[in-house]
Formats: C-alpha cells, sequence, structure tokens
C-alpha cells in the first residue's frame, strides 16, 4: 500500500514494520505516516496542525478507564456477559486501533484482533509491542491481546477459531445533519475507504461460528446492521450494542 513515508528517526523495528507490510512512499498522498524514535504515527498531510494518531495501549484515558472501572459503568462488561468465572475468547472481526479490544482483554478475556488493512496493521503491530514491553501492562496483555492480518470473511470461512463472542464494529454512516465524527476518525475513513462490505453475511456467517453471542456496536442513531432479529441490547448515551444469538 502506498502512503507518505516521514522518517523522523530511523529505527530497525519500525523500518521492519514498514517493510513487514509492504508500505510504499506516495509523494502525492495526503495522509502520512510518521516513522519516530519509537512509534508509528498517522497524520494529516492537509493539516499539520491537526494531532496524529497512533496505538498506545497504555495512554492516560487507558490508564484512566482501568483504574476508575466499576461493573455497573463498563458497558463492555456487560455486553459480554462477564461473571467471576466467566472470561471468553473473543474475536474482534473490526480491529481499528484496538481500543475495545484492549479493554476486553484488560477485564480479562483473550482477544484476537483481525485487520485487513496494512496501514493500521502496522499501527496495531507497533502500538502492541510498545504495549508488551510496558511494566504496567505487558505481562498480562501479551498473553490475552494478538493480532492477525487478514480479511474477517477469510477468519470466518476458514473455522480456524472456535470463539465464545464474535465483536463486529463497522465504520459508522455518515448522517446528515449530523456532525462529523472526530478527528481521528476521519482520518481513518480517509484512508480505509468505502467498502462494500456484506455484513449481513458477516453477521450470518458470525452465527454459525460463535458459542455464545455476536456483539454489534453501532451509534445510537444507526440502524441494525441486518434484517435479523436483535435478540437483545444494551445503549449508553452514543452507542448502542446490538446482540445476537447463534444459530
Amino acid at each position: 500500500m502506498k502512503i507518505y513515508l516521514n522518517f523522523e528517526c530511523y529505527d530497525k523495528r519500525i523500518l521492519h514494520i514498514i517493510k513487514l507490510f509492504k508500505l510504499e512512499h506516495d509523494p502525492n498522498s495526503s495522509i502520512g505516516l510518521l516513522a519516530t524514535h519509537d512509534s508509528l504515527e498517522l497524520y494529516n498531510r492537509n493539516n499539520i496542525y491537526q494531532k496524529s494518531i497512533k496505538v498506545d495501549f497504555n495512554s492516560k484515558k487507558n490508564n484512566y478507564r482501568c483504574l476508575n472501572f466499576k461493573k455497573k459503568h463498563e458497558a463492555l462488561y456487560k455486553v459480554v456477559g462477564m461473571k467471576q468465572s466467566y472470561t471468553p475468547f473473543i474475536l474482534d472481526l473490526t480491529a481499528g486501533l484496538g481500543n475495545d479490544a484492549f479493554i476486553f482483554s484488560f477485564l480479562g478475556c483473550q482477544v484476537l484482533m483481525i485487520e485487513r488493512n496494512p496501514v493500521i496493521a502496522a499501527l496495531l503491530t507497533d502500538g502492541l509491542y510498545r504495549a508488551y514491553k510496558n511494566i504496567k501492562i505487558g505481562f498480562w496483555l501479551k498473553k490475552r491481546l494478538h493480532l492477525i492480518i487478514n480479511d474477517s470473511m477469510n477468519i470466518l470461512k476458514s473455522s480456524i477459531f472456535k470463539p465464545d463472542i464474535i465483536y463486529i464494529d463497522p465504520m459508522y454512516p455518515i448522517v446528515k445533519n449530523k456532525s462529523l465524527p472526530k478527528k481521528n476518525m476521519q482520518i481513518l475513513r480517509f484512508l480505509i475507504g468505502h467498502h462494500d462490505d456484506d455484513y449481513e453475511y458477516i453477521l450470518y456467517m458470525s452465527k454459525k461460528l460463535a458459542k455464545n453471542r455476536i456483539i454489534v456496536k453501532r451509534p445510537s442513531y444507526a440502524q441494525p446492521l441486518s434484517k435479523d432479529k436483535i435478540n437483545f441490547f444494551i445503549k449508553t448515551k452514543h452507542h448502542r450494542f446490538d446482540i445476537y444469538l447463534p444459530f
């Protein structure tokens, strides 16, 4: 994949990731990938004042959320049906920047992220490496959170994995009269582009594979992903988690 490559430093580990995902320099790309001395960051070349994006599992936001965790307030705890004796294996078909996957792993779940976009996969690979090395979270994160670079449909068709839960978080639809997504999501939307994924078929295949439930995360205003019956849902201020039971 072609993208504007900006090397602030030449770190062997970062260079290896760029080569691993076959990222090539495109001087005309409006999206840039910045290689610093210890991380990869995505940024908008058309707006240099816009904050860059990197995967940082040890961010202040994650630290705050983990330190102030309360079962009754954490939606992700509720949607997976967590119990003291039940920590499910979750297959996250739409990893993105790994935010929800990280919280699931913090809760004790085994989480396998699936990501097909090579740039996003590079960011995740870099973020996981730094997080695994972190003395605060690395010892449990490297046991619970992992990444596979592939198309989610290939994973579903292969039936190699037998997850308790399948998690789907598609790119949110753009709706007229609604404010634009956050800046970082705008960059991701531009990078990933529009894919005519057949999410009804993905949901159908997920129902055949998951043992306990399929969770689809939607903005609160959005229509369900499919015409299939939603068994139940959990709603927060901005999101709705539609929960389907397997066949």
